[in-house]
């Protein structure tokens, strides 16, 4: 039994089969797509400092994502000493809430909470 599906912009004739194949893997991408929005692994914070290799920007976000990082950079060297060394450890260290909890002692919620405070007061200075 053949199906009539569309591909590409264009009607194509094609096997029950690769019709319904076809049907599953647009579904689950677009599941994947959804869960992938609601579940972000990155906060607005590591985003800002990631370095999207490759990624072409036009001039204008390339300044503004610049001065952004001027910003941070600057709002950060303002951190008093044990702020700057629990973002060192996050970001520079690329550690674990849960290690860095280890190495202070602490919850990986509380590693958490101040590394979100600390996220919102320099949001600040960088939006």
């Amino acid at each position: 039994m053949y199906v009539v599906v569309t591909y590409n912009g264009e009607e194509i004739s094609v096997p029950k089969e690769v019709a319904d194949f076809l049907d599953e893997d647009r579904r689950r991408a677009q599941a994947e797509e959804k869960r992938d929005g609601r579940h972000l692994s990155k906060s607005d914070f590591e985003t800002v400092l990631s370095h999207n290799i490759g990624a072409k920007r036009s001039l204008e976000d390339t300044t503004i994502r610049n001065l952004r990082l001027e910003n941070l950079r600057k709002a950060v060297a303002k951190l008093d000493d044990e702020n700057q060394e629990l973002i060192s450890l996050r970001y520079d260290d690329e550690l674990t809430m849960e290690e860095i909890g280890k190495l202070y002692g602490v919850s990986k919620m509380a590693i958490s909470k101040r590394l979100k405070k600390l996220h919102e007061n320099l949001r600040s200075s960088v939006f």
